[in-house]
């Protein structure tokens, strides 16, 4: 699998909000990490990917384009996390899944689809919330079900909107080592917006950094990740290494 961006452009109304972006080409088995101030064009640009906004430019995955094939199509290949956890309703997580589920047609037995949904309220630690109404569950919680909601469709390129902003630091780490066991075993693709710098260069293949709807930087974690592009986009003075284990850290030293 491959995903192709090149000269993406959008607009909401008469105003432009997405500059022609381009970035290097995604293989199977890669995570992209969106970085980007508040308004920088993350999710307007997760949107686009996902065919929800119009866009002009080329998207293309797995040989088919966003534009020609539309977005019906375009759809059984793309699950979405949005930035808004599921809506706390009296629903449970597994009713959830299971209208989910139903609505997909997914070729399945009710006995393995069962199976598939423990297996991933499992990993995501949900199994003894699965049977709670939703009103009653926490923000990080529900976030957790709406990643649920994403993986269960068996995404080919899975778009995460900060898919960890409600998370304490430990189920951050468990969410992003799922993600990335699941692209490297599956062979997909996954793009996340993110904040967390050390996070994204931990966990990303390729980094894309966004100012006001264009792309300033993209490249390796190494590569995006240096003082003038920190300064110039956040307007923070940073220092840069490296850990032990090969990771670029990113030490904020103060506001510009």
């Amino acid at each position: 699998m491959r995903l192709t961006v090149k000269n993406l452009s959008a607009f909401y109304g008469k105003k432009q909000i997405l500059h022609d972006i381009s970035f290097p080409d995604v293989k199977g088995g890669m995570i992209v990490g969106l970085l980007g101030p508040n308004a920088s064009g993350k999710s307007t640009l997760m949107k686009c990917l996902s065919g929800e906004n119009k866009s002009k430019g080329d998207v293309i995955f797995d040989g088919d384009c966003l534009h020609v094939v539309g977005r019906k199509k375009w759809s059984e290949k793309v699950a979405t996390m949005p930035q808004t956890a599921p809506a706390p309703t009296a629903l449970t997580p597994t009713e959830l899944m299971w209208s989910t589920a139903r609505a997909l047609a997914l070729p399945y037995s009710n006995k393995e689809l069962s199976r598939k949904i423990e297996g991933i309220f499992d990993a995501l630690g949900l199994s003894d919330f699965q049977l709670d109404a939703l009103h009653t569950l926490s923000g990080g919680k529900r976030q957790l079900i709406g990643l649920a909601l994403a993986f269960i469709r068996e995404p080919e390129l899975l778009l995460l909107d900060e898919p960890t902003s409600a998370l304490d630091l430990h189920w951050r780490m468990i969410v992003l080592d799922l993600v990335k066991r699941k692209v490297q075993e599956e062979g997909s693709v996954s793009i996340a917006a993110l904040h967390d710098l050390d996070l994204a260069a931990r966990y990303c293949d390729l980094l894309v950094l966004l100012e006001q709807g264009r792309v300033i930087a993209s490249g390796t974690p190494q590569e995006v990740l240096v003082r003038d592009n920190l300064a110039r986009v956040y307007q923070v003075e940073t220092e840069i290494d490296q850990s032990k284990h090969g990771y670029t850290r990113v030490d904020i030293i103060g506001a510009l």
